[in-house]
């Protein structure tokens, strides 16, 4: 007889579209590292299965909790399989089309929201570098209390 506390085996659970819609996601944003930096260089195998790890990982809310493990198996299984000679650039179109087969939009809404901008320095004026706090206004022929 089975008891509420009893724990289910992960193999009897289905794959949520969530699941879905994350793997496409992380295979997205691999394909997008891969096209952006060193795209020139090989693709290395294990190089391949730590990146769709981490970017499980990461959309999960760096938990394990959150379905890392799934994300990341339904990730790898549906990543083209890595053959010799293959750049980083070629192969992130590649997994660009295994993201839209799960439903992944390439589009401008992708991009980062807000733009990257260098911060200012403060505000100088004169030589001393410091900026004059303000003075109350002195009027002529009004006395101070």
């Amino acid at each position: 007889m089975s008891k509420r506390t009893d724990l289910r085996p992960a193999e009897s659970r289905g794959v949520t579209d969530e699941q879905t819609n994350a793997a496409g996601w992380v295979l997205a944003s691999v394909a997008y590292t891969y096209r952006t930096e060193r795209p020139e260089a090989e693709v290395d195998e294990l190089s391949l299965v730590t990146a769709i790890g981490a970017r499980a990982y990461e959309y999960a809310g760096r938990s394990y909790h959150g379905g890392t493990s799934r994300i990341a198996r339904l990730a790898h299984d549906a990543a083209p399989a890595v053959y010799t000679g293959v750049t980083r650039g070629v192969f992130a179109g590649e997994l660009g089309e295994a993201a839209r087969r799960f439903g992944f939009e390439w589009d401008d809404a992708n991009e980062p929201a807000i733009p990257k901008l260098p911060v200012p320095g403060p505000r100088r004026t004169g030589e001393s570098g410091r900026v004059p706090a303000p003075r109350p206004e002195k009027r002529a022929g009004v006395p101070r209390s």
